[in-house]
């Protein structure tokens, strides 16, 4: 059984290009990790409370080898843009048919950024760039419109962030490539990047 880790998080940073860096959207939602465990899925948040029953349509998630944990963050999209507000309409909800309802209004998709295990082995300590390469060909071979794979540059981080804003998004995120995965910790390996105002 994979361990219920917390999620790593970042600090703030300013627009910048960089060679050692992926560079990918800032998506705004609701974090969440996800584990699989032979049938059973699970899925918490940055306090590890319990968000399995609130979003069943996740239930693909069951697709995953066995023994995979991801990382990634829940987002309501509308006009192909992350909408924060109606998603928290939906996050507290409790009631079972509420909860069934729920995706016919706010539909979700759970945009994954990083793998932690795979099949059961940990791949924490192994660098970003090869956990991502893994959690793309994982992504591919679900084919489900409610899991997605954050794509990422290397290096064009100014481009990207400017792309960002413009498309409607709160920045970027920059993370070393070589970065091993802190759970719990607060890393300087990992910069949010919003405008100064949206700190």
């Amino acid at each position: 059984m994979v361990p219920q880790l917390m999620p790593m998080l970042a600090v703030p940073g300013r627009p910048f290009d960089s060679a050692e860096h992926i560079f990918e959207v800032k998506w705004d939602g609701i974090r969440a990790l996800a584990a699989v465990d032979g049938r059973a899925w699970r899925l918490w948040g940055r306090h590890c409370a319990d968000y399995t029953a609130r979003y069943p349509e996740l239930a693909v998630l069951r697709r995953l080898p066995a023994g995979t944990l991801v990382d990634g963050e829940l987002v309501a999209f509308r006009d192909g843009r992350p909408d924060l507000t109606t998603l928290l309409r939906r996050h507290p909800l409790t009631d079972p048919l509420r909860i069934r309802q729920a995706p016919r209004w706010c539909p979700i998709r759970y945009v994954l950024f990083d793998l932690l295990y795979l099949a059961g082995k940990p791949v924490l300590h192994e660098p970003l760039e090869e956990r991502r390469a893994r959690l793309a060909e994982v992504c591919a071979q679900l084919r489900c419109v409610e899991v997605l794979f954050s794509a990422g540059v290397v290096g064009q981080g100014l481009e990207l962030y400017a792309q960002a804003l413009a498309a409607g998004h709160e920045g970027v995120m920059a993370k070393r490539r070589r970065a091993c995965y802190r759970p719990g910790r607060r890393s300087a390996a990992w910069l949010k990047i919003k405008p100064r105002a949206r700190c």
